[in-house]
């Protein structure tokens, strides 16, 4: 068995193009952002286009919420297609086949909420600092006491 998991992030350099597919009328949306990799030894980094490709529910948000522009996180899988061009010369294309995309330009001073998730699913419950009925102001020490089990307690 094989994984392909893939998150990244960076600004969008094609705005999003929405379509639907001609035989479901399944909506499709693709745009492409720029992402740096990793400064190299000699502190240079490359910049890469990378395309995205999201669809039904995820693809409608989409379309009307990402801006070229902005900043976004891409979670999703790597999709590698081969096809022969019209010149007959064979070729690859690489995307994302995203199955969230999060706009991160709220976090940066964007006009938008800080937590506009574009999934299109229900958001997880996540157990959140301060999320006790006791809000922030709870007595932490008595929290961590409760998770830590006392040295006597530990198995080596």
């Amino acid at each position: 068995m094989s994984l392909s998991k893939i998150v990244v992030s960076g600004r969008v350099i094609r705005a999003p193009e929405k379509r639907f597919t001609p035989s479901t009328n399944v909506a499709v949306t693709e745009f492409a952002i720029a992402v740096e990799s990793a400064p190299r030894a000699d502190g240079a980094t490359e910049t890469a286009a990378v395309k995205i490709v999201t669809w039904r529910d995820l693809a409608e948000r989409c379309a009307q919420e990402i801006k070229k522009g902005d900043l976004v996180a891409v979670d999703g899988r790597l999709q590698i297609n081969n096809y022969q061009a019209q010149d007959g010369s064979r070729k690859r294309d690489v995307e994302i086949d995203a199955i969230a995309v999060e706009n991160l330009t709220a976090a940066v001073g964007g006009a938008s909420s800080a937590s506009d998730d574009y999934a299109g699913a229900a958001e997880p419950k996540l157990a959140r600092a301060g999320a006790k009925s006791g809000g922030p102001k709870a007595n932490k020490s008595e929290d961590l006491d409760q998770i830590f089990a006392s040295e006597d307690e530990i198995p080596f």
